[in-house]
């Protein structure tokens, strides 16, 4: 009788051992420690440190009965992140790890929602809607499991997106709970670097009377009417190429995949016919050593190697249409909406001309001062911008500016745009 005892409790042992290790994944950074308490670590207060203004999650899961079969296709997927609970210490309902409030912002077009749900039934699936709408449905791993973990991204329209999850039961039963994505591209961070040169060290090269003043007036437009903070504006006035260099490569340590990027330069630009390479000539460059010129190439290196979102660059400056290897035009017209531009990365550029001289008196920079200050839609792409400033040369014969605009090449462009964005 003892044997036949313990043969029974090595059966029980290895079931349950089984059973539990059927709902215990492991992620890359270990194990989920899946309790229907919230835990909050220091890690994942640090990242939902943007929901800082947000209203903490009350309880709000509901249970209510549903009587009709449930006739939604359903799709298997992976085995989800459970591990194990000693049997009744579970809540009924959900624990939501990622967002940790009810109500959370983002600048992305994607977010990652993470959640517990515990049932005291076995769970058949959990639906996820969107605005009413249903987008996905997860089957347990196995049919006899009354906990599971949610890891799923959400794909955003720009404005509030009602998200709704429920579990429903194998009885019937359907656990909710609810929470808004307010997907919303304002609150990207906008850096602007500003670089003008008037005044050169070199006699033979000409000193300029324009490009500090125009570039003051620039940042005075784009600090006042658009997102741009002037903690993130930095304005360089007669810079050598070791200022400008720096600059560039400090701002790799700064500048996130979630940022975006303007960079402006005025001053005397020169392109080498021979050797097909355009250059920016900063405040120590010399008539005839090429030592201290800027070229494009080292340009473009550091474009690549800033990890944004979206980088505009706006160069007025002679040949400056020298930055585009070909020329180009947007992968886009004017009828994409603004969320499908904003949500492939853009490397653009618009030059005050394409290889040419052009005045010292900006028409360009007036111009383009004027489309901003004059814009009355929340949303400017640069592309579209380009095209206010190309119809007005082009109606206005007296003018001698043929602004350009394209992308830059071989530096992680994906058909997006930059996007200026009118304050409140």
């Amino acid at each position: 009788m003892k044997r036949f005892l313990v043969i029974i409790g090595m059966v029980v042992v290895t079931g349950t051992g089984a059973l539990l290790f059927g709902q215990t994944t492991e992620k890359s950074s270990g194990v989920v420690n899946m309790t229907m308490k919230k835990k909050v670590t220091p890690e994942k207060a640090t990242a939902t440190q943007e929901n800082a203004k947000a209203t903490p999650v009350k309880e709000q899961s509901k249970v209510t009965e549903s009587s009709q079969s449930t006739t939604i296709r359903m799709v298997k997927r992976a085995q989800v992140n459970v591990t194990t609970m000693p049997a009744g210490n579970a809540d009924i309902g959900f624990s939501w790890i990622t967002p940790k409030y009810s109500s959370v912002r983002t600048s992305e077009s994607r977010y990652k929602i993470e959640a517990a749900v515990s049932s005291d039934e076995n769970i058949r699936f959990i639906n996820i809607f969107v605005n009413g709408e249903f987008v996905k449905n997860i089957i347990p791993p196995v049919s006899t499991i009354r906990q599971m973990m949610i890891d799923e991204k959400m794909e955003l329209s720009l404005g509030a997106n009602q998200v709704k999850v429920e579990a429903v039961t194998v009885t019937g039963k359907k656990i909710e709970s609810s929470l808004q994505i307010m997907y919303d591209i304002s609150i990207a961070t906008n850096y602007a670097l500003v670089i003008a040169v008037e005044e050169y060290d070199d006699p033979n090269i000409n000193d300029l009377d324009q490009p500090v003043l125009d570039a003051g007036n620039f940042i005075d437009v784009i600090e006042s009417d658009y997102n741009f903070q002037k903690e993130n504006i930095r304005f360089m006035k007669n810079p050598t190429k070791a200022d400008i260099i720096g600059t560039l490569h400090n701002m790799r340590k700064e500048v996130t995949n979630k940022d975006n990027l303007l960079i402006y330069y005025a001053g005397h630009g020169y392109w080498d016919e021979e050797m097909e390479t355009g250059y920016w000539l900063p405040k120590d460059a010399a008539r005839d050593n090429p030592v201290d010129w800027l070229p494009n190439t080292d340009l473009t290196n550091y474009l690549n190697a800033l990890k944004t979102k979206h980088t505009l660059l706006i160069a007025d400056a002679c040949f400056s249409g020298g930055i585009f290897e070909t020329k180009t035009r947007g992968a886009f017209n004017n009828a994409i909406d603004v969320e499908k531009l904003y949500k492939l990365k853009s490397r653009k550029a618009i030059t005050s001309g394409s290889l040419n001289e052009v005045p010292d008196k900006s028409e360009f920079i007036e111009r383009l001062i004027w489309e901003l200050k004059n814009n009355s839609n929340k949303y400017l792409a640069a592309e579209d911008l380009h095209t206010n400033m190309e119809s007005y040369f082009e109606n206005n014969s007296r003018a001698h500016t043929e602004p350009q605009y394209g992308t830059i090449q071989n530096v992680g462009d994906e058909g997006g745009d930059f996007i200026f964005i009118r304050n409140d």
